[in-house]
Protein backbone atom coordinates (compact mmCIF):
# COMPACT_ATOMS: atom_id res chain seq x y z
CA UNK A 1 0.00 0.00 0.00
CA UNK A 2 1.08 3.39 -0.58
CA UNK A 3 2.91 5.58 2.10
CA UNK A 4 1.61 9.14 3.46
CA UNK A 5 4.13 10.96 2.75
CA UNK A 6 4.34 15.10 3.79
CA UNK A 7 7.67 16.48 2.57
CA UNK A 8 8.65 12.57 3.09
CA UNK A 9 7.12 12.69 6.47
CA UNK A 10 5.67 8.58 7.10
CA UNK A 11 3.46 7.46 9.80
CA UNK A 12 4.13 4.71 12.10
CA UNK A 13 2.01 3.57 14.42
CA UNK A 14 2.04 1.24 18.36
CA UNK A 15 -1.00 0.65 19.58
CA UNK A 16 -1.08 -0.96 23.28
CA UNK A 17 -3.42 -1.05 26.42
CA UNK A 18 -2.70 1.66 29.07
CA UNK A 19 0.41 1.16 31.37
CA UNK A 20 1.57 -1.50 29.13
CA UNK A 21 4.63 0.34 28.80
CA UNK A 22 3.88 3.00 25.70
CA UNK A 23 5.49 5.68 27.57
CA UNK A 24 8.38 3.65 27.70
CA UNK A 25 8.80 2.95 23.77
CA UNK A 26 7.74 6.97 23.08
CA UNK A 27 11.14 7.93 25.08
CA UNK A 28 13.21 5.42 23.38
CA UNK A 29 12.01 6.62 19.97
CA UNK A 30 12.45 10.03 21.22
CA UNK A 31 16.05 9.93 21.34
CA UNK A 32 16.30 9.44 16.76
CA UNK A 33 16.94 12.70 15.89
CA UNK A 34 14.58 11.89 12.73
CA UNK A 35 11.24 10.75 15.05
CA UNK A 36 8.49 12.64 15.97
CA UNK A 37 6.47 11.55 18.85
CA UNK A 38 2.68 12.17 19.21
CA UNK A 39 1.70 11.39 22.85
CA UNK A 40 -1.74 11.84 22.29
CA UNK A 41 -4.55 9.03 21.56
CA UNK A 42 -4.94 10.82 18.04
CA UNK A 43 -7.24 8.23 16.87
CA UNK A 44 -9.58 9.11 20.09
CA UNK A 45 -11.63 12.42 19.70
CA UNK A 46 -14.36 14.29 22.22
CA UNK A 47 -17.51 12.64 22.28
CA UNK A 48 -19.80 14.71 19.91
CA UNK A 49 -22.17 15.05 22.63
CA UNK A 50 -22.23 15.68 26.62
CA UNK A 51 -22.54 11.80 27.83
CA UNK A 52 -22.06 10.37 23.94
CA UNK A 53 -18.92 7.57 23.89
CA UNK A 54 -15.87 9.12 22.01
CA UNK A 55 -15.77 8.47 18.07
CA UNK A 56 -12.08 8.12 16.55
CA UNK A 57 -10.76 10.57 14.51
CA UNK A 58 -8.80 9.15 11.37
CA UNK A 59 -8.10 12.31 9.54
CA UNK A 60 -4.01 11.86 10.16
CA UNK A 61 -4.16 8.67 8.25
CA UNK A 62 -7.42 9.83 5.36
CA UNK A 63 -5.49 12.90 4.72
CA UNK A 64 -2.19 13.28 6.11
CA UNK A 65 -0.79 16.26 3.63
CA UNK A 66 -3.12 18.72 5.56
CA UNK A 67 -2.76 17.49 9.40
CA UNK A 68 -1.28 20.18 11.36
CA UNK A 69 0.36 17.56 13.09
CA UNK A 70 1.94 16.03 10.28
CA UNK A 71 2.76 19.54 9.20
CA UNK A 72 4.56 20.78 12.17
CA UNK A 73 6.38 17.48 12.62
CA UNK A 74 7.93 18.19 8.97
CA UNK A 75 8.72 21.65 9.86
CA UNK A 76 10.69 20.31 12.45
CA UNK A 77 12.48 18.09 10.22
CA UNK A 78 11.06 15.05 11.36
CA UNK A 79 11.07 11.78 8.24
CA UNK A 80 9.28 9.51 10.45
CA UNK A 81 6.24 10.52 12.86
CA UNK A 82 5.32 8.17 15.89
CA UNK A 83 1.73 8.06 16.77
CA UNK A 84 0.77 6.22 20.09
CA UNK A 85 -2.75 4.27 19.52
CA UNK A 86 -3.86 3.47 23.04
CA UNK A 87 -7.22 2.68 24.15
CA UNK A 88 -8.52 4.01 27.59
CA UNK A 89 -9.27 2.50 30.66
CA UNK A 90 -13.12 2.89 31.14
CA UNK A 91 -15.53 0.47 29.03
CA UNK A 92 -18.22 2.33 30.28
CA UNK A 93 -17.40 5.71 28.52
CA UNK A 94 -16.40 3.95 25.22
CA UNK A 95 -12.81 3.99 25.53
CA UNK A 96 -11.77 0.55 25.23
CA UNK A 97 -13.41 -1.06 22.23
CA UNK A 98 -13.24 1.83 19.11
CA UNK A 99 -11.36 0.61 16.25
CA UNK A 100 -7.76 1.89 16.43
CA UNK A 101 -7.78 1.80 12.62
CA UNK A 102 -10.69 2.12 10.10
CA UNK A 103 -9.59 -1.20 8.43
CA UNK A 104 -6.93 -3.99 8.04
CA UNK A 105 -6.10 -2.24 4.71
CA UNK A 106 -5.12 0.78 6.69
CA UNK A 107 -2.91 -1.38 8.27
CA UNK A 108 0.24 -1.37 5.75
CA UNK A 109 0.41 2.27 5.39
CA UNK A 110 1.50 2.68 9.31
CA UNK A 111 3.33 -0.85 9.88
CA UNK A 112 1.38 -0.90 13.67
CA UNK A 113 3.57 -2.03 16.58
CA UNK A 114 1.20 -4.04 18.78
CA UNK A 115 2.73 -3.59 22.42
CA UNK A 116 1.64 -6.46 24.71
CA UNK A 117 2.21 -6.95 28.21
CA UNK A 118 1.42 -9.55 30.88
CA UNK A 119 -2.58 -8.81 31.96
CA UNK A 120 -1.76 -9.66 35.58
CA UNK A 121 1.02 -7.08 35.47
CA UNK A 122 -0.62 -4.30 33.51
CA UNK A 123 -3.66 -4.50 35.85
CA UNK A 124 -1.65 -4.41 39.00
CA UNK A 125 -0.65 -0.43 37.65
CA UNK A 126 -4.34 0.08 36.87
CA UNK A 127 -5.17 -0.48 40.74
CA UNK A 128 -2.09 1.40 41.53
CA UNK A 129 -4.10 4.32 39.65
CA UNK A 130 -7.35 3.31 41.04
CA UNK A 131 -8.62 2.16 37.95
CA UNK A 132 -10.37 -1.32 38.98
CA UNK A 133 -12.22 -2.44 36.38
CA UNK A 134 -11.58 -6.46 35.23
CA UNK A 135 -13.68 -6.07 32.47
CA UNK A 136 -11.98 -2.51 30.95
CA UNK A 137 -8.61 -4.50 31.01
CA UNK A 138 -10.62 -7.76 29.06
CA UNK A 139 -12.44 -5.59 26.70
CA UNK A 140 -8.86 -3.58 25.68
CA UNK A 141 -6.78 -6.59 25.03
CA UNK A 142 -9.68 -8.35 23.32
CA UNK A 143 -9.48 -5.30 21.26
CA UNK A 144 -5.71 -5.42 20.57
CA UNK A 145 -5.74 -9.17 19.90
CA UNK A 146 -8.69 -9.05 17.59
CA UNK A 147 -6.29 -6.30 15.58
CA UNK A 148 -3.63 -8.61 15.81
CA UNK A 149 -6.12 -11.17 14.19
CA UNK A 150 -7.33 -9.24 11.34
CA UNK A 151 -4.02 -8.46 10.11
CA UNK A 152 -2.00 -10.71 7.15
CA UNK A 153 1.28 -12.09 8.19
CA UNK A 154 4.07 -9.64 8.72
CA UNK A 155 1.77 -6.49 8.61
CA UNK A 156 1.68 -5.79 12.53
CA UNK A 157 4.73 -6.70 14.68
CA UNK A 158 3.82 -7.60 18.11
CA UNK A 159 6.29 -6.43 20.50
CA UNK A 160 6.54 -7.96 24.26
CA UNK A 161 7.37 -5.50 26.95
CA UNK A 162 8.66 -8.23 29.07
CA UNK A 163 11.43 -9.22 26.13
CA UNK A 164 11.56 -5.72 25.57
CA UNK A 165 12.80 -4.94 29.18
CA UNK A 166 15.13 -8.04 28.96
CA UNK A 167 16.25 -7.51 25.35
CA UNK A 168 16.24 -3.68 24.91
CA UNK A 169 18.89 -3.98 22.02
CA UNK A 170 17.22 -6.96 20.25
CA UNK A 171 13.89 -5.59 20.57
CA UNK A 172 14.33 -2.13 19.70
CA UNK A 173 16.53 -3.50 16.35
CA UNK A 174 13.40 -5.42 15.62
CA UNK A 175 10.97 -2.57 15.64
CA UNK A 176 13.38 -0.08 14.22
CA UNK A 177 13.53 -2.76 10.91
CA UNK A 178 9.58 -2.95 10.72
CA UNK A 179 9.29 0.98 10.86
CA UNK A 180 11.94 1.64 8.63
CA UNK A 181 14.20 3.68 10.99
CA UNK A 182 17.82 3.67 11.68
CA UNK A 183 18.76 1.86 14.63
CA UNK A 184 21.31 3.67 17.22
CA UNK A 185 22.47 2.28 20.47
CA UNK A 186 22.03 5.71 21.34
CA UNK A 187 17.91 5.12 21.35
CA UNK A 188 18.88 2.96 24.62
CA UNK A 189 19.97 5.66 27.11
CA UNK A 190 17.86 8.64 27.83
CA UNK A 191 19.56 12.01 27.29
CA UNK A 192 16.89 14.04 25.48
CA UNK A 193 14.97 15.79 28.81
CA UNK A 194 11.71 13.35 29.23
CA UNK A 195 9.01 14.83 26.75
CA UNK A 196 10.47 17.44 25.46
CA UNK A 197 10.44 16.67 21.86
CA UNK A 198 6.82 15.39 22.05
CA UNK A 199 4.55 16.64 19.48
CA UNK A 200 1.24 18.41 20.79
CA UNK A 201 -2.03 18.60 19.19
CA UNK A 202 -2.59 22.17 21.63
CA UNK A 203 -1.32 23.73 24.61
CA UNK A 204 -4.76 22.58 26.34
CA UNK A 205 -3.73 18.84 25.44
CA UNK A 206 -0.02 19.45 26.57
CA UNK A 207 -1.39 20.84 29.87
CA UNK A 208 -3.18 17.92 30.37
CA UNK A 209 -0.60 15.72 29.96
CA UNK A 210 2.06 17.50 31.52
CA UNK A 211 0.59 19.08 34.54
CA UNK A 212 -2.51 17.61 35.41
CA UNK A 213 -1.92 13.68 35.26
CA UNK A 214 -1.08 11.89 38.58
CA UNK A 215 2.51 12.31 39.49
CA UNK A 216 3.32 8.30 39.24
CA UNK A 217 1.87 7.99 35.74
CA UNK A 218 5.41 8.38 33.68
CA UNK A 219 7.49 8.00 37.32
CA UNK A 220 9.86 5.00 35.72
CA UNK A 221 10.43 6.56 32.24
CA UNK A 222 10.97 9.54 33.92
CA UNK A 223 13.31 8.95 36.84
CA UNK A 224 15.13 6.46 34.79
CA UNK A 225 17.89 7.42 32.26
CA UNK A 226 18.29 3.44 30.88
CA UNK A 227 15.44 0.45 30.35
CA UNK A 228 14.60 -1.30 33.82
CA UNK A 229 13.90 -4.86 33.26
CA UNK A 230 11.95 -4.87 36.47
CA UNK A 231 9.66 -2.01 37.48
CA UNK A 232 8.44 -2.42 41.24
CA UNK A 233 5.04 -4.78 41.86
CA UNK A 234 2.54 -3.23 43.82
CA UNK A 235 0.58 -6.95 44.79
CA UNK A 236 -2.52 -5.30 44.12
CA UNK A 237 -4.17 -7.72 42.05
CA UNK A 238 -6.47 -10.88 44.34
CA UNK A 239 -6.12 -13.88 43.58
CA UNK A 240 -9.87 -13.88 42.29
CA UNK A 241 -8.93 -10.83 39.81
CA UNK A 242 -5.82 -13.26 38.65
CA UNK A 243 -8.33 -16.11 37.87
CA UNK A 244 -10.51 -13.93 35.95
CA UNK A 245 -8.00 -11.96 33.78
CA UNK A 246 -6.43 -15.22 33.07
CA UNK A 247 -9.02 -17.09 32.44
CA UNK A 248 -9.94 -14.75 29.77
CA UNK A 249 -7.26 -13.43 28.11
CA UNK A 250 -4.39 -15.13 29.13
CA UNK A 251 -3.76 -17.70 26.84
CA UNK A 252 -3.97 -14.85 24.39
CA UNK A 253 -0.81 -13.28 26.04
CA UNK A 254 1.09 -16.62 26.38
CA UNK A 255 0.01 -17.06 22.59
CA UNK A 256 2.30 -13.62 21.78
CA UNK A 257 5.61 -15.85 23.36
CA UNK A 258 4.91 -18.28 20.65
CA UNK A 259 8.13 -20.54 20.04
CA UNK A 260 8.73 -20.12 23.68
CA UNK A 261 5.73 -21.70 25.14
CA UNK A 262 5.47 -24.24 22.70
CA UNK A 263 8.98 -25.79 23.56
CA UNK A 264 8.12 -25.87 27.38
CA UNK A 265 4.64 -27.46 26.48
CA UNK A 266 6.46 -30.01 24.73
CA UNK A 267 8.89 -30.54 27.63
CA UNK A 268 6.47 -30.64 30.46
CA UNK A 269 4.59 -33.57 28.50
CA UNK A 270 7.64 -35.36 28.43
CA UNK A 271 7.66 -35.40 32.22
CA UNK A 272 6.10 -38.64 34.29
CA UNK A 273 6.30 -36.09 37.29
CA UNK A 274 5.67 -32.55 38.21
CA UNK A 275 6.69 -31.40 41.99
CA UNK A 276 5.41 -28.60 43.43
CA UNK A 277 7.03 -26.48 46.67
CA UNK A 278 3.96 -25.98 48.77
CA UNK A 279 3.80 -22.75 51.11
CA UNK A 280 3.95 -19.94 48.90
CA UNK A 281 4.09 -21.99 45.61
CA UNK A 282 0.29 -23.86 45.77
CA UNK A 283 -0.71 -21.70 48.52
CA UNK A 284 -0.46 -18.11 50.49
CA UNK A 285 1.49 -19.79 53.09
CA UNK A 286 3.24 -16.35 54.56
CA UNK A 287 -1.09 -15.00 54.63
CA UNK A 288 -2.06 -17.75 56.62
CA UNK A 289 0.82 -18.49 58.86
CA UNK A 290 0.75 -14.37 59.53
CA UNK A 291 -3.23 -14.40 60.48
CA UNK A 292 -1.96 -17.39 62.78
CA UNK A 293 0.77 -15.81 64.44
CA UNK A 294 -1.00 -12.32 65.04
CA UNK A 295 -3.71 -14.00 66.75
CA UNK A 296 -1.52 -15.92 69.30
CA UNK A 297 0.25 -12.29 69.76
CA UNK A 298 -3.34 -10.83 70.32
CA UNK A 299 -4.16 -13.35 73.13
CA UNK A 300 -0.41 -12.99 74.59
CA UNK A 301 -1.14 -8.85 74.69
CA UNK A 302 -4.36 -9.57 76.12
CA UNK A 303 -2.74 -11.35 79.24
CA UNK A 304 0.34 -10.17 79.52
CA UNK A 305 -0.23 -6.41 79.01
CA UNK A 306 2.56 -6.40 76.75
CA UNK A 307 2.62 -4.50 73.10
CA UNK A 308 1.38 -6.20 69.93
CA UNK A 309 4.52 -4.70 68.30
CA UNK A 310 7.09 -5.10 70.35
CA UNK A 311 5.45 -9.03 70.78
CA UNK A 312 5.78 -9.23 66.88
CA UNK A 313 9.04 -8.10 66.70
CA UNK A 314 10.16 -10.55 69.15
CA UNK A 315 8.04 -13.53 67.41
CA UNK A 316 9.78 -12.51 63.97
CA UNK A 317 13.42 -13.25 65.61
CA UNK A 318 12.22 -16.24 67.26
CA UNK A 319 11.05 -17.24 63.95
CA UNK A 320 14.01 -16.56 61.97
CA UNK A 321 16.11 -18.41 64.47
CA UNK A 322 13.87 -21.47 64.21
CA UNK A 323 13.65 -22.15 60.66
CA UNK A 324 17.26 -21.82 60.08
CA UNK A 325 17.63 -25.70 60.07
CA UNK A 326 14.19 -26.30 57.27
CA UNK A 327 12.62 -28.14 59.69
CA UNK A 328 14.91 -31.15 59.11
CA UNK A 329 15.25 -31.95 63.05
CA UNK A 330 12.19 -34.48 62.40
CA UNK A 331 10.34 -32.24 65.15
CA UNK A 332 6.33 -32.27 64.72
CA UNK A 333 4.36 -29.33 64.18
CA UNK A 334 3.17 -28.75 67.36
CA UNK A 335 6.26 -29.29 68.87
CA UNK A 336 8.03 -26.25 66.85
CA UNK A 337 5.04 -23.98 67.56
CA UNK A 338 5.27 -24.71 71.55
CA UNK A 339 8.87 -24.00 71.84
CA UNK A 340 8.70 -20.70 69.22
CA UNK A 341 5.36 -19.48 71.69
CA UNK A 342 7.76 -20.13 74.91
CA UNK A 343 10.53 -18.75 73.21
CA UNK A 344 8.43 -15.38 73.14
CA UNK A 345 7.43 -15.52 76.49
CA UNK A 346 10.52 -16.67 77.84
CA UNK A 347 12.07 -13.45 76.88
CA UNK A 348 9.88 -11.50 78.09
CA UNK A 349 10.11 -13.48 82.00
CA UNK A 350 6.42 -14.23 81.43
CA UNK A 351 5.06 -17.25 83.20
CA UNK A 352 3.97 -19.84 80.62
CA UNK A 353 5.41 -23.20 80.52
CA UNK A 354 4.64 -26.35 79.30
CA UNK A 355 1.36 -28.09 80.58
CA UNK A 356 0.11 -24.71 81.36
CA UNK A 357 -3.43 -24.40 79.53
CA UNK A 358 -2.91 -20.79 78.11
CA UNK A 359 -0.04 -22.47 76.25
CA UNK A 360 -3.07 -24.98 74.51
CA UNK A 361 -5.27 -22.35 74.20
CA UNK A 362 -2.91 -20.72 72.81
CA UNK A 363 -1.80 -23.56 69.98
CA UNK A 364 -5.26 -24.72 69.10
CA UNK A 365 -6.10 -20.69 68.44
CA UNK A 366 -2.96 -20.86 65.93
CA UNK A 367 -4.18 -24.19 64.34
CA UNK A 368 -8.34 -23.00 64.17
CA UNK A 369 -7.18 -19.48 62.72
CA UNK A 370 -4.59 -21.11 59.84
CA UNK A 371 -7.20 -23.42 58.95
CA UNK A 372 -9.23 -20.68 58.54
CA UNK A 373 -6.83 -18.41 56.30
CA UNK A 374 -5.57 -21.07 53.94
CA UNK A 375 -6.19 -20.69 50.10
CA UNK A 376 -4.80 -21.77 47.47
CA UNK A 377 -2.87 -19.64 44.94
CA UNK A 378 -4.61 -18.73 41.66
CA UNK A 379 -5.04 -21.45 38.98
CA UNK A 380 -3.24 -24.21 41.94
CA UNK A 381 -6.19 -26.59 41.56
CA UNK A 382 -7.17 -26.28 37.82
CA UNK A 383 -3.21 -26.94 37.14
CA UNK A 384 -3.01 -29.87 39.13
CA UNK A 385 -6.04 -31.04 37.70
CA UNK A 386 -4.92 -30.58 34.02
CA UNK A 387 -1.74 -32.26 35.19
CA UNK A 388 -3.33 -35.52 36.51
CA UNK A 389 -5.73 -35.48 33.32
CA UNK A 390 -2.40 -35.92 31.24
CA UNK A 391 -2.24 -39.27 33.48
CA UNK A 392 1.40 -37.28 35.37
CA UNK A 393 2.08 -38.08 38.67
CA UNK A 394 2.68 -34.81 41.22
CA UNK A 395 4.78 -34.47 44.14
CA UNK A 396 5.23 -31.62 46.89
CA UNK A 397 8.77 -31.48 47.62
CA UNK A 398 8.30 -28.96 50.77
CA UNK A 399 10.24 -27.59 53.86
CA UNK A 400 7.84 -27.82 56.96
CA UNK A 401 7.04 -30.38 59.37
CA UNK A 402 5.43 -33.72 57.70
CA UNK A 403 2.46 -33.70 59.64
CA UNK A 404 1.65 -29.97 59.30
CA UNK A 405 2.39 -30.05 55.45
CA UNK A 406 -0.20 -33.43 55.23
CA UNK A 407 -2.81 -31.48 56.99
CA UNK A 408 -2.28 -28.65 54.94
CA UNK A 409 -2.90 -30.12 51.61
CA UNK A 410 -5.76 -31.76 53.05
CA UNK A 411 -7.76 -29.03 54.28
CA UNK A 412 -6.70 -27.22 50.73
CA UNK A 413 -8.68 -30.17 49.61
CA UNK A 414 -5.46 -30.98 46.87
CA UNK A 415 -4.74 -34.42 49.10
CA UNK A 416 -6.59 -36.10 46.14
CA UNK A 417 -3.98 -35.16 43.77
CA UNK A 418 -0.76 -35.44 45.06
CA UNK A 419 1.21 -38.54 44.79
CA UNK A 420 3.79 -38.66 47.10
CA UNK A 421 4.40 -35.14 49.50
CA UNK A 422 8.18 -34.75 50.86
CA UNK A 423 9.39 -32.48 53.40
CA UNK A 424 12.56 -31.85 54.89
CA UNK A 425 10.89 -33.19 57.86
CA UNK A 426 10.79 -36.54 57.12
CA UNK A 427 13.96 -36.69 55.30
CA UNK A 428 15.60 -34.70 57.76
CA UNK A 429 17.98 -32.85 55.19
CA UNK A 430 17.05 -29.38 53.87
CA UNK A 431 16.71 -28.26 50.09
CA UNK A 432 20.26 -26.86 49.66
CA UNK A 433 21.61 -29.97 51.36
CA UNK A 434 20.55 -32.85 49.14
CA UNK A 435 16.83 -33.32 49.08
CA UNK A 436 16.02 -33.07 46.02
CA UNK A 437 18.45 -35.96 44.96
CA UNK A 438 16.85 -38.01 48.18
CA UNK A 439 12.98 -37.67 46.25
CA UNK A 440 14.29 -38.95 43.43
CA UNK A 441 15.87 -41.71 45.12
CA UNK A 442 12.56 -42.83 47.17
CA UNK A 443 10.84 -42.29 43.49
CA UNK A 444 12.65 -43.94 41.72
CA UNK A 445 13.45 -41.71 38.71
CA UNK A 446 15.63 -39.81 36.97
CA UNK A 447 16.03 -36.34 36.84
CA UNK A 448 15.24 -36.33 33.03
CA UNK A 449 11.51 -37.47 34.20
CA UNK A 450 10.32 -34.57 36.42
CA UNK A 451 9.52 -30.81 36.27
CA UNK A 452 9.65 -28.60 39.39
CA UNK A 453 8.08 -25.10 40.29
CA UNK A 454 9.24 -23.49 43.31
CA UNK A 455 9.01 -19.82 44.08
CA UNK A 456 12.24 -19.17 46.68
CA UNK A 457 15.13 -19.10 43.88
CA UNK A 458 17.40 -20.17 46.04
CA UNK A 459 16.30 -22.43 48.10
CA UNK A 460 14.00 -24.25 45.21
CA UNK A 461 15.10 -23.08 41.90
CA UNK A 462 18.80 -23.21 42.12
CA UNK A 463 19.52 -26.51 44.35
CA UNK A 464 16.65 -28.62 41.71
CA UNK A 465 18.58 -26.97 38.98
CA UNK A 466 21.42 -28.13 41.04
CA UNK A 467 20.27 -32.04 40.88
CA UNK A 468 19.40 -31.79 36.89
CA UNK A 469 15.79 -30.70 37.54
CA UNK A 470 13.74 -28.98 34.54
CA UNK A 471 12.34 -26.28 36.99
CA UNK A 472 10.53 -23.20 36.72
CA UNK A 473 10.48 -19.96 38.94
CA UNK A 474 7.24 -18.39 40.42
CA UNK A 475 8.01 -15.42 40.95
CA UNK A 476 4.47 -13.30 41.76
CA UNK A 477 6.57 -9.50 42.19
CA UNK A 478 8.52 -10.26 38.63
CA UNK A 479 8.00 -9.96 34.52
CA UNK A 480 7.04 -13.64 33.02
CA UNK A 481 9.75 -14.20 31.15
CA UNK A 482 9.51 -17.89 29.25
CA UNK A 483 12.57 -16.98 27.33
CA UNK A 484 15.00 -17.26 29.90
CA UNK A 485 16.25 -20.23 31.95
CA UNK A 486 14.48 -21.30 34.09
CA UNK A 487 11.73 -19.55 32.74
CA UNK A 488 9.49 -17.15 35.03
CA UNK A 489 6.47 -17.22 35.84
CA UNK A 490 3.99 -15.20 37.87
CA UNK A 491 0.61 -16.95 37.77
CA UNK A 492 -0.06 -20.68 38.43
CA UNK A 493 -2.74 -20.10 35.11
CA UNK A 494 0.46 -19.48 32.95
CA UNK A 495 1.40 -23.66 33.27
CA UNK A 496 -1.80 -24.77 32.89
CA UNK A 497 -2.15 -22.23 29.82
CA UNK A 498 1.01 -23.78 28.21
CA UNK A 499 0.00 -27.52 29.05
CA UNK A 500 -3.42 -26.99 27.69
CA UNK A 501 -1.51 -25.21 24.31
CA UNK A 502 0.49 -28.35 23.93
CA UNK A 503 -3.11 -30.73 24.09
CA UNK A 504 -4.90 -28.58 21.50
CA UNK A 505 -1.85 -28.34 19.40
CA UNK A 506 -1.43 -32.40 19.72
CA UNK A 507 -5.23 -33.00 18.82
CA UNK A 508 -4.91 -30.59 16.11
CA UNK A 509 -2.09 -32.61 14.52
CA UNK A 510 -3.76 -35.86 15.22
Amino acid sequence: MEEHPTNDVQIRYFVACPRSGSTLLMRIFAESPGCGIITSRLMLTKAAAVGAPPRPDYSILQNPTNHEVVQRASGDGKRILICKGELGSDTKKGECSYPLLPAPSEYAAVRPVLLMRDPIRVFDSWKKMGWTDVQSLIDVLNNLFRMLKQAEPGIISCLLYEQLAQQPRREIERVCSHWGIPFSDAMLNFTVPFGSSFLYMDPAEQATDCKHQPPELFSTAKINSTIVENVPYHGLVTNDEKAIIEENIGGLYLACWRDHAVELGDILAEKLWIGFDLDDTLHEFRRASSAASNKVLEAMHERYSISFAVLKSQYSEVLQTSTSNAFSDGKSSSEYRRDRFLAVTSHFSLPLEHGDPFLTQLLNLYETTLKQSLELKSGALNLLRAIKHLGKKVVIITEGPQDAQEWTAENLGISPYVDFLATTNHFKVSKTDGLFAKVLGTLGITPSEIAYVGDNEHRDIIPAVAAGVFSFYFAEGLNCNLERYPPRINTLNKLEHILSRHIKRIQQEA
